[in-house]
């Protein structure tokens, strides 16, 4: 995700607890804030960052100051973390500890393309030096480590590329999945593929079931797998479900059909049909 552009070599200077950014002696009345809980996914626009210092893994009680496209964020302590959005999209981030002079400003700007609707979970390095790039962890690591931290309160941001998150409540609703054989929902007639009864009954039953979890619906996908049928044959069966669905009240302009060319792993004479509701 990251790379090496506009580094440039610097020596870590070190430094005091006390040698903050200006911006950072604006003190609130306490150091951190709320504990730390699992963030929500962003819309596609948007791309969230968890920057976080873990409390075991610090070896200095310097902060770490968290640089955002050149300009202060904040100071990370020992158990601190804070949280930003931004518009998708290439932008520098960095986080050095004993960084007195603010050298991580114009040094050590590593560049990252961040995707939309994505979270990064990004770990302080204690003893990361201006010419190497941020530490990235997957998610359930990142999540693992940081639900002991406290947001980091003390500093006022001086970065002006962060935007109000704007979550995507619908990716945050948890899916149900509901895995369908195309023999088991489809028959042809006259060269027509058309539901069968046993699919159109399988159906209703699905229906009934998503009616109880899901009281406002968000989405719904016909994921239609292949290896053999031409894309007129799935489109077909994708017509068919989708006019089986809004005939029983589900919004058709909710349904949306992907079609998947699989492999040896897929079976030819009996494709899957997978149909996912948020």
């Amino acid at each position: 995700m990251f790379n090496n552009s506009l580094i440039s070599s610097g020596v870590l200077l070190a430094g005091l607890l006390s040698a903050l950014p200006s911006s950072a002696m604006l003190q609130a009345p306490n150091t951190f804030g709320d504990k730390y809980q699992a963030v929500p996914p962003v819309v596609r626009e948007l791309t969230q960052v968890v920057y976080y210092r873990a409390k075991g893994s610090a070896i200095h009680p310097a902060p770490a100051n968290v640089y955002v496209d050149g300009r202060y964020h904040t100071s990370l302590l020992p158990g601190g973390f804070t949280s930003f959005c931004l518009k998708a999209g290439s932008h520098t981030l960095g986080a050095f500890v004993n960084d007195p002079q603010y050298l991580g400003k114009t040094q050590g700007r590593y560049m990252a393309d961040l995707m939309g609707g994505t979270t990064y979970y990004l770990r302080v390095d204690e003893q990361q030096q201006l010419q190497q790039p941020p530490s990235a962890v997957h998610r359930q690591q990142g999540e693992s480590e940081v639900k002991q931290s406290r947001r980091q309160i003390h500093a006022r941001s001086r970065a002006t590329d962060i935007v109000p998150c704007v979550y995507d409540r619908a990716a945050a609703q948890s899916a149900s999945h509901y895995l369908f054989t195309s023999n088991e929902l489809f028959k042809q007639t006259g060269g027509i593929m058309m539901l069968s009864d046993q699919g159109m009954e399988a159906l209703n039953e699905m229906v009934v079931t998503v009616r109880q979890q899901h009281p406002l619906l968000h989405s719904v996908i016909l994921r239609l797998e292949t290896r053999t049928d031409g894309e007129g044959v799935l489109r077909s069966k994708a017509k068919a479900i989708r006019n089986a669905l809004t005939l029983a009240a589900i919004p058709d302009a909710l349904i949306r059909a992907e079609f998947v060319h699989c492999g040896s792993d897929c079976p030819g004479d009996n494709p899957r049909v997978q149909i996912l509701v948020r």
